[in-house]
């Protein structure tokens, strides 16, 4: 039929398909508490498991992915599975931190269903299926093409930019009023930005990994020419920089748009009233202003990000800082109960050793060596690397260091040797500073256990190991464009000079008479 469009391949089709379903899932992903819910966490395994269909149907995915990446993909998904396998009783008693339970069974008279190496395998059965959404969105990423990426990127900001706007709605008027449906309403969120997250950590976690991004954005847009161009650009009056400006049309409001959305993103940080998450800000708008600034205007770019910082903070006081710094006068991170937990969380990981005590049973088994000085019930260690020590042992350290050594690596690849650096090469790296804002938060917080910030960790991974086709990740390709224009003259004189040439067959050599 001639109504109906149909793509050019099937792979297209499924590339097609697959983009679709990850955009879907990253809009999802943080209406509903984060995710953090078994029903939106359920549409999300569903959508997963489509989008990994799809992914495996298309030959060139292998192609995208390094060996040792796969290698570490495949252990990830292999380490809870192997906790589920099924184990005799006599080996089950040999395991480590096994004879409580034993003894605690036998003394009411009950008998395990199975015996595996996790000590609880329905919560490591719904660990492995909720692994299974972050896997899914960083292979979708790495598969796609350069051009949707772009706008998966661009979509990825404006998520951020919605929940920092809900969250200072919610700062002004009070989060009972503000999407009370969606989001967390309990006394201490009220009066902070938490967007549709329950906890005010986890968006400062999201919107932390989202401002590096939003920067480099802004920095690869307002890249004009060479030397010389700067030098007379300056020389213009100030009258002809601003029409210049305005005049440029599509850049110009690219530049405004990532401006406004970084400093949104800024203020979202700021009134979460999340400690680290402010720290960490300031931390990468450093980071941004010292790694962009080599490659796109030096002090041009360090001055535009000092005044994006200038702003932010005034935009932050205007409003009311009062309450944000408070939170670094009032209560100090020694007075924290997080201290306690982690006291016992190592204790876990020192019974357990070196198998472990099964993903997704943390908040079950934590009971026993939880500290007195805790009153409240504790479902994570508030800190991700802890808890995947406990729940992992020596397997998961194995795997948390290949997969920093492989981010290590990532950054020799992606890292620009030549002065100009594309708007592709600054956004991976920036992609590379939110991971980092992420892995640095995970010390003393559990974002990584929030399906919607471990989708969006994910997805900005996918962004930093995106490998590009080999025409466009070659840095001298705007030479090659310019050789043909300067070589085209030459053919014209080339056709010409034949025509002289043909009458000279006619003339009799009288040598050969």
């Amino acid at each position: 039929m001639k109504g109906l469009v149909r793509p050019a391949s099937p792979e297209a089709g499924l590339a097609f398909s697959g983009v679709a379903i990850l955009g879907a899932i990253l809009i999802f992903t943080p209406l509903i508490k984060g995710g953090n819910r078994p029903l939106p966490l359920l549409i999300l395994e569903l959508a997963a498991t489509a989008l990994l269909c799809l992914l495996f149907l298309r030959p060139n995915l292998q192609q995208r992915l390094s060996r040792p990446l796969l290698i570490a993909l495949g252990a990830l998904i292999a380490l809870p599975l192997i906790q589920l396998l099924p184990l005799p009783e006599f080996a089950w008693h040999w395991l480590p931190g096994r004879d409580f339970y034993a003894a605690a069974t036998n003394a009411v008279g009950a008998t395990p269903s199975r015996y595996a190496l996790s000590l609880i395998p329905n919560a490591t059965e719904s660990a492995l299926l909720a692994l299974l959404v972050p896997v899914a969105v960083f292979l979708a990423t790495v598969s796609t093409s350069e051009a949707q990426l772009k706008q998966l990127v661009n979509l990825f900001i404006g998520l951020a930019v919605i929940q920092a706007v809900i969250g200072l709605a919610q700062f002004g008027t009070g989060s009972i009023t503000v999407l009370a449906v969606l989001a967390a309403p309990d006394a201490e969120s009220v009066g902070s930005a938490h967007g549709t997250y329950p906890n005010a950590d986890h968006l400062a976690g999201f919107l932390e990994m989202a401002l590096p991004v939003v920067l480099g954005l802004l920095i690869a847009s307002i890249q004009v020419g060479g030397p010389t161009s700067t030098f007379q650009a300056k020389k213009a009056p100030i009258r002809q920089r601003l029409s210049r400006r305005l005049s440029s049309g599509i850049r110009f409001n690219r530049v405004a748009i990532y401006s406004a959305a970084g400093l949104a993103i800024l203020l979202g940080l700021t009134f979460s009233h999340s400690r680290t998450g402010v720290a960490l800000a300031m931390l990468s708008i450093l980071l941004c202003s010292l790694v962009f600034g080599r490659w796109v205007g030096g002090q041009r770019s360090s001055r535009l990000i000092t005044v994006f910082a200038v702003i932010g903070i005034a935009l932050a006081v205007e409003i009311g800082l009062t309450s944000v710094l408070s939170r670094f006068t009032g209560k100090g991170m020694a007075d924290d109960l997080r201290w306690s937990i982690f006291a016992g969380t190592i204790q876990g990981i020192y019974e357990f050793f070196p198998i472990g005590s099964g993903f997704g049973s943390y908040p079950a088994v934590f009971r026993r060596f939880q500290p007195g000085d805790v009153p409240q019930f504790v479902n994570h260690a508030h800190n991700d690397y802890l808890e995947w020590l406990f729940e992992g042992g020596i397997a998961a350290a194995v795997l948390l260091f290949i997969f920093l050594a492989l981010y290590l690596l990532r950054w020799l690849r992606i890292w620009p040797r030549e002065q100009h650096c594309p708007p592709y090469c600054i956004m991976r790296i920036a992609a590379g500073i939110g991971l980092l804002m992420m892995l640095l938060h995970g010390l003393i917080d559990f974002n990584l256990h929030i399906p919607a910030n471990a989708v969006f960790f994910a997805f900005l991974a996918g962004v930093f190991f995106h490998q590009a086709p080999a025409a466009k990740t070659a840095h001298s390709a705007p030479q090659t464009t310019v050789l043909p224009a300067t070589a085209a003259p030459k053919p014209a004189p080339v056709k010409q000079t034949p025509q002289p040439v043909a009458p000279a067959a006619d003339i009799r050599n009288p040598f050969a008479d």
